[in-house]
C-alpha cells in the first residue's frame, strides 16, 4: 500500500515537508488504510503478548525468567507506538517506535546471554529423549506425529524424513489395535509382533492433558521385549524339560527298584540255595536258561540306564566315523539269535555284504540292539522279526520288521512325542520304557529320525536312515 500510495492516496493522504522547525521534516496526513494497518498491528502485539502471558502463567518456574524477558521487549515499542499516535512526539513529526525496536534486540540479547533464552527447553528436549533407549511417540489431539525419538525410529523400522505430521493411521498401518489405542484416546498397554524384523514391542499409551483436563494429546512408550520373551521361552521350555526329567527321574528309580533289583536277589537267591544243597545240579541245569534270559535282559538294562545317565547329565560326546553297518547288524543277529529260536521266532537279516555309514558307532549299536529286542519282545511262535539294511545314493536305510502284536495308535503317538511308558511283551516280558526314548535321541544326534509305523496284532516297523558320508563342511 506504501509503494502504490500515488496512485490512491489511501495510505497517506498527503505527504509534506514541514521546514518550520530546525530541519526539514515530512510531514504526514493518515488515510483511511493507515488506521487499518495501526489496528492489526496492535491486534498482533496484543495476541502476542496474551500467548506469552498464558506460556509464563502455566510454565514451570525454570522458564518464567525467560518468558518475562520476551514480554518485557514486546511492550516498549507498543508504548512508543501509542504515544506517537497521541501525538506525542519530538517536532511534532518524528516517529520513536523504529527506535523502540532496536531494545527489543538489547533486552533479548541479555536473555540469551543470562539465561540461554531460546535454548535451554529445546536443548534439553531433544538431549532427553536421545539418550532414552525406549521409543517416544508424540501425536496431537488429530492423531498426527509431532514428535518421535531415534529409539522409535529404529524399533518401528521407518525413515525419519517422512514421519513428523504423519496421521498415526498412515504410520501405523500394520498395528490396528495400536491405532484404535489412540483414536479412542485409551490408556492401554500392548504386546505387538514386530512386522518387518523379528521379535515383540510392548507399548504404553499415556494421554497428555492440559489443567482443565482437556486431551491435547497421546505419547507412546515404545520397549523392545524380544529378548525377554526369549528368555521367558526358554524358561517354559525349561520347566518343561525339568518335569520331564522328574518324571524320568521317577521311572529310574522305579526301574532300579524293580526291574534290576528283582532279577539280582532271584539270582543271589538261587546261589544260595545251591550251594546250601537245596537245588541240585540237575535242577540249576534246568533252570539255567531262565536265568540266562535274566541275565540278558538286566545286560540291556544296564547298558539303557548307563546310556540314558550319560545323555542326561550331558557328559555324553557323539563321535562319528565311517563303519559297515553290515557288520554290527551281524553281531546283533548273534547276540538275539538264542533268544529268537526260544520264542519260536523267525529271526533273520536282509543287507549287502558291506556298506559304510558315517555315525557313532556306539549309539547305533544301542539302538539296534533296542530296536530288535522290542520286536522280540512283541512277537511269539510263528512270528518273524527281520533286519533289512539298503543301500541308497547318499544314505542308507536301517530298518526292523516284526509280525508280532503291533502298536496301537495312542501309544505311537506316545512314542513320537517323547513320552515315557511299558507294556507287557507276547509273553508277558517286563520293560523299562527307556529303549525306544533313548533310541529317538541317539538317531537325533546322529541326524536322523525314527519313523514308526503299525497295526494292531499285524504287526511294526522301525525305520531310520544313515548318512554315507560327513554332512557339511
Amino acid at each position: 500500500m506504501v509503494i502504490t500510495n500515488d496512485y490512491h492516496y489511501f495510505h497517506y493522504r498527503e505527504i509534506e515537508l514541514d521546514k518550520s522547525g530546525p530541519f526539514p521534516l515530512l510531514a504526514i496526513t493518515p488515510g483511511p488504510w493507515y488506521f487499518v494497518h495501526t489496528l492489526f498491528f496492535y491486534f498482533s502485539l496484543f495476541t502476542g503478548n496474551y500467548l506469552l502471558f498464558l506460556s509464563f502463567k502455566n510454565a514451570e518456574k525454570i522458564y518464567r525468567k525467560q518468558i518475562s524477558f520476551l514480554i518485557a521487549a514486546g511492550i516498549l515499542p507498543w508504548f512508543i507506538n501509542f504515544l506517537y499516535l497521541l501525538g506525542i512526539r519530538p517536532f511534532e513529526h518524528i516517529d520513536l517506535t523504529p527506535y523502540a525496536f532496536l531494545s527489543i534486540y538489547i533486552v533479548v540479547g541479555f536473555g540469551l546471554l543470562k539465561f540461554d533464552l531460546f535454548e535451554l527447553k529445546p536443548i534439553a528436549r531433544h538431549k532427553t529423549l536421545e539418550v532414552i533407549d525406549k521409543g517416544i511417540m508424540v501425536f496431537d489431539p488429530l492423531n498426527r506425529l509431532i514428535d518421535i525419538n531415534i529409539a522409535a525410529i529404529k524399533l518401528l523400522g521407518k525413515n525419519n524424513g517422512t514421519l513428523i505430521g504423519m496421521h498415526c493411521r498412515q504410520l501405523l498401518e500394520v498395528y490396528p489395535n495400536l491405532i484404535k489405542a489412540i483414536e479412542s484416546k485409551e490408556k492401554v498397554k500392548l504386546e505387538l509382533i514386530k512386522i518387518k524384523q523379528k521379535g515383540f514391542l510392548a507399548v504404553e499409551t499415556t494421554l497428555i492433558k492440559d489443567q482443565k483436563d482437556n486431551h491435547l494429546g497421546v505419547l507412546l512408550l515404545i520397549d523392545d521385549i524380544s529378548q525377554l520373551k526369549a528368555n521367558q521361552s526358554q524358561i517354559q521350555q525349561q520347566s518343561k524339560e525339568l518335569q520331564e526329567l522328574n518324571k524320568l527321574k521317577d521311572r529310574l528309580f522305579s526301574i532300579i527298584s524293580h526291574d534290576l533289583k528283582g532279577p539280582i536277589q532271584s539270582l543271589n537267591e538261587l546261589m544260595k540255595l545251591t550251594n546250601r544243597g537245596i537245588v541240585t545240579k540237575d535242577e540249576f541245569f534246568e533252570i539255567l536258561p531262565d536265568i540266562s534270559k535274566n541275565v540278558d535282559n538286566v545286560s540291556i538294562l544296564m547298558h539303557n540306564l548307563l546310556a540314558w545317565s550319560s545323555s542326561q547329565l550331558k557328559g555324553e560326546v557323539v563321535n562319528k566315523k565311517e563303519f559297515d553297518i553290515s557288520e554290527l547288524v551281524d553281531q546283533t543277529f548273534e547276540l538275539f539269535i538264542n533268544r529268537a529260536i526260544d520264542k519260536g521266532i523267525n529271526f533273520k537279516t536282509e543287507k549287502p555284504k558291506k556298506v559304510i555309514v558315517y555315525a557313532d558307532k556306539n549309539m547305533i549299536d544301542l539302538v539296534l540292539r533296542n530296536l530288535v529286542s522290542n520286536s522280540l519282545k512283541f512277537s511269539g511262535i510263528g512270528d518273524q522279526v527281520r533286519i533289512l539294511v539298503e543301500d541308497k545314493n547318499n544314505t542308507v536305510s536301517i530298518e526292523v520288521v516284526d509280525t508280532g502284536l503291533g502298536i496301537n495308535a495312542e501309544n505311537i503317538k506316545k512314542l513320537n512325542s517323547g513320552e515315557s511308558f511299558s507294556t507287557l511283551g507276547k509273553n508277558n516280558e517286563s520293560g523299562t520304557g527307556l529303549g525306544i526314548l533313548l533310541v529317538k535321541d541317539y538317531l537325533k544326534k546322529n541326524e536322523s529320525e525314527l519313523v514308526i509305523s503299525s497295526e494292531v496284532k499285524k504287526g511294526s516297523s522301525f525305520y531310520f536312515e544313515l548318512p554315507k558320508k560327513a554332512i557339511g563342511p
